[in-house]
């Protein structure tokens, strides 16, 4: 082979730099004619898979790796953490997280035999983005941390900034909100320096959907329109569609509903060419433009599509997050026992993902919900939302919790007897204050009458008596206790 079609090191350089741009340009096609198992043949096919995976061409991907999907066992012992290790992002990028996470696990065993420290990491990273997938939350941010770490001991700042754009992405989805936004703008820090346009163009919609959450969603717009056009460039449908969808996401926030609508058509259209898993999300953000118009049956046709399309996907967040917004059109509508049914679905889903921030929001509409019947369990839900939230920018959230905290009050025009969680009485304290408010409330009907208010309560006039004990007579009866007035006494004369 000549000297320029084996120049790895420099080719390498440039992939470590993050600088793909320079890297599509030098490298060259001549590994198609090439024996598919030769050492340097396998290193500029795994380069030229990567490259047209990033552009989302995954034809031409498969094309580049197809020997070794078919035969991996015939690969050098000495490449094959690197082989399986595109594999396993060949697989990620065709949304198959299970496959992709054992190749991924499989490629760091083999690179921690063959000390390859710069595979092993990038296979922990690769874990971790994985485990996103598959709304493994929890296991994805350590794995996204021990990437971090591994990378900052190897000096390695592209694939630091990598490793922060995609912690800070999966701590969005937990509902950190605060430390997801330090760590995507630690990654948009270091992207800046490099020269990937595409991962920085992902790092700036994560931060934008971070931004939209915290209140902010002027400046989440001007990320989003200047990562729509990096991807509308390089003709990157999948994430062009996705960042249409958070623009639309944006402008509802922003109160443009004209224009969130045109944005989420061009989605639905993008999504369907893409073919993507993520198009529950999109007739959800269609159901927000829907309600915020008043347009109640569009918006619960668009939510039931939601969630049937999340089902069939089997989505834990999109099926959660469709429920909450379908709960909130019920609310809307003054449909409480449907609101409180679907809510109650969407905050076990929301419990098992471990998605704090959707926990808390779910909990905020079900106190909207169920203040009726269930007074005492809407008032601790909404006083738990109220200690979690304290003083942390979430305007939206903040919102629920007041729409909570009004109709709870509003029970107390209505005599409802509430127990609150800042104080919680003795029993027998509590169970005196609700013998009187009983009584009052029966007295009120009776209009005085001890004997009536005594039927409406279907006690007995002894019970009455009973209730003597424990309730001062003044409050037996209504108005005011009349004072007696002592006879003079007759003084002799």
């Amino acid at each position: 082979m000549p000297q320029n079609y084996i120049d790895f090191i420099s080719l390498e350089e440039l992939r470590e730099s993050g600088n793909y741009e320079k890297l599509a340009a030098r490298l060259t096609d001549d590994w198609r004619g090439a024996p598919a198992f030769e050492c340097e043949t396998i290193r500029l096919r795994l380069l030229a898979a990567e490259m047209s995976g990033r552009a989302g061409r995954l034809d031409e991907m498969e094309a580049a790796i197809a020997p070794y999907l078919s035969d991996v066992n015939k690969v050098p012992f000495g490449l094959a953490a690197r082989v399986l290790l595109t594999l396993a992002l060949y697989h990620y990028r065709r949304t198959e997280p299970n496959e992709a996470l054992r190749l991924a696990s499989r490629s760091r065993a083999i690179a921690e035999v063959c000390d390859d420290e710069l595979t092993m990491a990038e296979a922990v990273q690769l874990e971790g983005q994985a485990l996103w997938s598959l709304e493994r939350w929890d296991e994805a941010a350590l794995a996204f941390e021990e990437a971090i770490s591994v990378y900052a001991a190897q000096s390695r700042p592209y694939r630091l900034g990598l490793a922060y754009l995609c912690l800070g992405g999966v701590l969005n989805r937990m509902g950190n909100v605060e430390e997801a936004r330090t760590s995507l703008e630690r990654s948009i820090k270091i992207l800046l320096r490099c020269q990937d346009e595409y991962n920085l163009a992902v790092a700036r919609v994560n931060i934008a959907q971070v931004l939209n959450r915290m209140g902010e969603p002027e400046t989440a717009l001007d990320y989003l329109l200047f990562a729509h056009d990096t991807f509308e460039r390089m003709g990157h449908e999948q994430y062009e569609y996705l960042t249409l969808n958070s623009i639309a996401v944006t402008l509802v926030y922003l109160k443009e509903y004209d224009k969130a609508e045109n944005q989420i058509a061009r989605a639905m259209e993008k999504g369907a060419a893409a073919r993507s898993t993520q198009i529950a999300s999109t007739y959800e953000i269609k159901a927000r433009i829907q309600i915020a118009r008043r347009e109640w049956a569009q918006a619960e046709r668009s939510l039931l599509a939601a969630s049937e399309i999340a089902d069939h996907a089997g989505s834990l967040s999109q099926k959660a997050e469709a429920r909450r917004t379908l709960g909130r059109l019920y609310i809307a509508q003054d449909r409480e026992d449907e609101a409180a049914h679907v809510l109650w679905q969407a905050l076990d889903l929301a419990q098992r993902l471990r998605a704090s921030l959707l926990e808390l929001e779910i909990k905020a509409l079900l106190a909207q919900a169920t203040y009726m019947g269930s007074p005492v369990e809407a008032y601790r839900m909404v006083s738990e939302v109220e200690t979690a939230l304290g003083d942390r920018p979430l305007p939206e959230l903040r919102k629920d919790v007041l729409a909570a905290r009004r109709r709870i009050d509003s029970l107390d025009q209505e005599h409802y007897f509430i127990l609150s969680d800042r104080e919680i009485p003795l029993l027998a304290d509590a169970k005196i204050k609700l013998l009187k408010w009983l009584w009052s409330r029966a007295l009120h009907k009776a209009r005085g009458n001890a004997r009536e208010a005594a039927a409406i309560l279907d006690v007995t006039p002894t019970y009455i008596r009973k209730l003597t004990k424990v309730i001062p007579r003044d409050l037996l009866r209504p108005g005011r206790k009349k004072s007696r007035t002592k006879r003079p006494k007759i003084s002799d004369q």
